[in-house]
């Protein structure tokens, strides 16, 4: 996973910045430029706002609404783009997390993207994958020890940070206070067994002082129960009670069921029977209905019929008149064309004209020039031939087409007494007979409309069917009022049933309710109850007579007192012991971890570790191994030191190589982000440092943040803030 571009638009002291960033990418500012705000921006994308405390710091922009920006990664060829954004003091701040793989966009909600950047979480990356000079100090001389210097070491060496070191000791340091040895009387769980054996000794004493008390308590205790006894008898005479008013406040529901016991239920019609009869009726009703519209519409129609039959009407329902208006529809075009071709014969003498002016030019030129004059004779005589010749041609045609002319004519005599008017030209006639096929396409239609042969056999048919339902229920007229009877009679079955199951497990509907014995019962219950009350509240004031007694003669420290105050120190001293317990079982749980982690994973990270710390100082240290449970540092001379013997600036290169040893061996695929974690280091052990990292960026994104403008050469991937 990569970072490709950030865009702050309010974050501290950063607003609407937009960073591209490089595989190996360095931020180079001064102190308070920014560049531990952009190492918070990108965790604060990555895994969510914190709110400020006393570990966190506030990074709302002072000037600015807005909080928050957007993060742009890459990751095995898919590209995501988080959001996060806050309106300062208006609410919560959103988030949009895109997955585009180049042939969808997929969304997730928070719960998914913390799942799918999984095992990174917010603590592993502020842990492990970022280093700074707080993160990677490993605790100082003054403060421990050798031994536990040598402890605190190989664990970091091993988890990457010091997590599970600091847990032990936060565990033993609080078990500790619970419990150390019996001689620390300070401690609480031997101040409650101190308490635990003195209230015991009170209560032996208490026990003592209260044996005269012993037969007035005896008697009290008889008294107690025998007024819970009576009580419980009170609570079933209430009960009793209650069930003879609940039984009486059914009487009108049995009242109505001994009714309706006594009709009879036996129903005329069966379901299926008045289902039947419901759907003839139905169908008779629909069919009487259709009846009465079709003789109506059958009577409207002949009315119809008889209004269109005139005499014109009659001539357009011929099939001679049908037949000829189709034959002369289909002569249309043939007649326009005829007429308007003899126009065009009568008028076409062009040639002639010409002939005749060429003879007059041949005269004039005769005078003037013999050879013009030759030139005209030649053109009036070629065009006296060729008139002569389209002449014969064109009365040819003249003749065919009055023929075809007169055969219209002769099939249009037919309508002659019909047509709306008497046009000479064929195109009014034309006009005139589709006037007439219009009219005759229209009688066609209205005559279909009205035509009865469909409707008197529908209305045949249904008659038939009307009848039969006639044949089959002679009575179905009067369906209405047997339905009627029945849905009564079935109301009044459902209402029996309910009523039935409803009283069923209230009253004995074996034998008959008597109201009046039942109210005679309950008042003979609610006497009984008063003389028991009275006789309860005897025997409760005697008890409290003699409490009062007992009490007089008792110390306020009586004996419950002090057996409540027992029970509380032991649940006080359990607690203590399960505390105790917990936190010892969480030590040597975490101590087998640390255990497990060193047995599996140290050899490869101090391999690594050994290269990288090599690499850092120029070979002046070759090896760090692992000896009975002791880290060791070997360097040129084949000498091997123990940690505490190192100078503050190899411890630090020390623990830059085994953080950076870690993070490789874990091969995630997560960049490394690293925060002026170099101050202690000389000038050429910076220089191996930046070529080191510049290793490590071919295989992970590797981002640096400086104010050390010296320690990387400017590249693409340098950012100045």
């Amino acid at each position: 996973m990569k970072i490709k571009q950030l865009r702050i638009e309010g974050f501290g002291k950063l607003v609407n910045q937009t960073y591209d960033l490089e595989d190996f990418t360095t931020f180079l500012g001064e102190n308070e430029a920014g560049k531990s705000t952009i190492l918070a921006f990108i965790k604060y994308m990555l895994f969510g706002f914190e709110n400020a405390t006393t570990s966190n710091q506030e990074f709302n922009p002072l000037n600015f609404k807005t909080y928050g920006g957007q993060i742009l990664l890459t990751h095995t060829g898919k590209t995501i783009r988080i959001e996060r954004l806050k309106i300062l003091r208006s609410g919560r701040p959103s988030f949009v997390c895109e997955i585009d793989d180049g042939t969808q966009v997929i969304t997730l909600d928070e719960s998914s993207w913390r799942d799918f950047i999984r095992p990174i979480t917010v603590k592993t990356f502020s842990e492990i994958y970022s280093v700074t000079q707080e993160n990677l100090q490993i605790s100082t001389v003054r403060d421990y020890n050798a031994e536990r210097l040598d402890d605190e070491w190989r664990l970091s060496a091993t988890t990457g940070s010091v997590a599970l070191f600091d847990q032990i000791q936060t565990l033993s340091k609080a078990r500790d206070e619970i419990f150390t040895t019996t001689r620390a009387t300070k401690k609480p769980l031997n101040q409650v067994l101190a308490e635990i054996a003195t209230v015991q000794v009170e209560i032996q004493e208490k026990t003592t002082e209260e044996q005269a008390l012993l037969p007035l308590m005896t008697e009290n205790d008889r008294l107690h129960d025998e007024i819970i006894a009576r009580r419980a008898a009170q609570e079933n005479l209430d009960a009793e009670i209650n069930q003879i008013r609940h039984r009486l406040s059914f009487l009108a529901e049995y009242q109505e069921y001994a009714e309706l016991e006594k009709l009879d239920l036996t129903n005329i019609l069966s379901a299926d029977e008045a289902e039947n009869l419901r759907r003839k009726h139905a169908l008779h009703e629909k069919y009487s209905q259709e009846i009465s519209a079709l003789n109506q519409k059958i009577a409207e129609n002949a009315i119809a019929l008889e209004k269109l039959a005139t005499l014109k009407n009659q001539f357009l329902q011929e099939s001679k008149t049908l037949d000829l208006l189709k034959r002369l529809k289909a002569d249309y075009p043939r007649a326009i064309a005829a007429e308007q071709r003899i126009d065009e014969l009568k008028v076409t003498k062009i040639y002639l004209i010409v002939a005749i002016i060429s003879l007059v030019f041949m005269g004039i030129s005769f005078m003037f020039n013999l050879v013009l004059a030759f030139v005209f004779l030649i053109i009036s005589v070629g065009l006296g031939i060729w008139q002569i010749k389209t002449s014969r041609q064109d009365r040819e045609k003249l003749n065919e087409n009055q023929t075809i002319l007169s055969q219209f004519d002769d099939k249009l005599a037919y309508f002659k007494d019909w047509l709306p008017s008497e046009s000479q030209d064929v195109v009014g006639k034309v006009a005139d007979l589709t006037q007439l096929d219009e009219e005759a396409q229209t009688l066609y239609l209205t005559l279909s409309r009205y035509d009865q042969v469909a409707d008197t056999a529908k209305l045949s048919g249904l008659q038939e069917l009307d009848e039969a339902i006639f044949a089959e229920l002679p009575d179905i007229d009067t369906a209405p009022k047997l339905l009627e009877q029945w849905a009564q009679q079935s109301r009044d079955l459902v209402r029996l049933t309910r009523l039935k199951e409803q009283l069923s497990g209230i009253i004995d509907l074996t034998k008959p309710f008597n109201g009046n014995a039942e109210q005679q019962l309950l008042n003979q219950k609610t006497s009984e109850k008063i003389q028991k009350a009275d006789e309860l509240n005897q025997l409760i004031d005697r008890h409290s007579k003699n409490t009062a007694e007992i009490n007089q003669q008792k110390t306020d420290n009586t004996l419950a007192t002090l057996g409540a105050k027992l029970a509380r120190k032991k649940e006080e001293l359990r607690d203590y012991l399960i505390d105790f317990a917990t936190k010892t079982t969480e030590i040597a749980l975490t101590e087998q971890v640390m255990a497990d982690l060193s047995s599996e994973t140290l050899p490869d990270i101090l391999n690594r570790a050994s290269d990288m710390l090599a690499q850092l100082t120029d070979n002046a240290w070759q090896e760090i191994y692992l000896d009975k449970e002791i880290l060791w540092v070997k360097n040129v001379q084949n000498q091997s030191l123990r940690l505490i013997d190192l100078s503050t600036g190899t411890r630090d290169q020390l623990q830059l190589a085994l953080r950076l040893a870690f993070i490789q061996s874990k091969n995630l695929d997560f960049p490394i982000f690293l925060d002026d974690n170099f101050l202690r280091f000389d000038q050429n052990r910076r220089r191996n440092f930046s070529n080191m990292l510049a290793e490590i960026a071919k295989e992970r994104q590797v981002i640096l943040l400086t104010s050390d403008q010296t320690l990387v050469p400017e590249t693409k991937g340098t950012i100045k803030l």
